[in-house]
């Protein structure tokens, strides 16, 4: 008879058990049918700000393709931006929108956005890019919306 353990030690690891499982279903019941839950946040392209703007080698469907921070030469680069949204009959388009395209510190191109849907577009052909430290600003006459950095560099034979 000494075999076989006490079953009073077996009683109490069952409830413990049951109580612990029993537990666990009521609190999963609770919560979903608690209604007050926060729902996710989905960003969509229309809520995007002229910070979260892009240097990318294509355009695809209306969206940036290729982004990155380091670029080859002989390439064509594309900045996609997302215009500010502002009240109606605000002056925001009274001046238009420029993107500007810099080399260190010397000014490469000027070119006027393509707008469509608050996106502005520009691209800058590959000859004129070379190797170097490269950025772009989004401007609206004298206000600066948005300002990407980039590096080119040259083609490893």
């Amino acid at each position: 008879m000494e075999g076989i353990p006490p079953l009073r030690y077996l009683r109490k690891t069952t409830l413990i058990i049951a109580v612990v499982f029993f537990s666990f279903f009521v609190h999963r019941i609770y919560v979903s049918l608690k209604s007050d839950f926060v729902e996710p946040v989905v960003e969509t392209v229309s809520l995007l700000s002229p910070e979260q703007s892009v240097v990318c080698r294509n355009i695809v469907d209306g969206a940036p393709f290729g982004v990155d921070s380091i670029f080859e030469e002989n390439t064509r680069l594309y900045f996609h931006s997302h215009l500010p949204i502002e009240k109606e009959g605000s002056s925001i388009d009274s001046v238009p929108f420029k993107q500007i395209w810099f080399i260190g510190l010397d000014t490469m191109l000027v070119s006027n956005c393509k707008e469509q849907e608050n996106i502005c577009v520009s691209s800058i052909a590959p000859n004129l890019l070379r190797a170097g430290e490269w950025s772009v600003d989004l401007v609206q006459g004298r206000k600066l919306w948005t300002s990407r950095q980039f590096k080119v560099e040259s083609k490893g034979l």
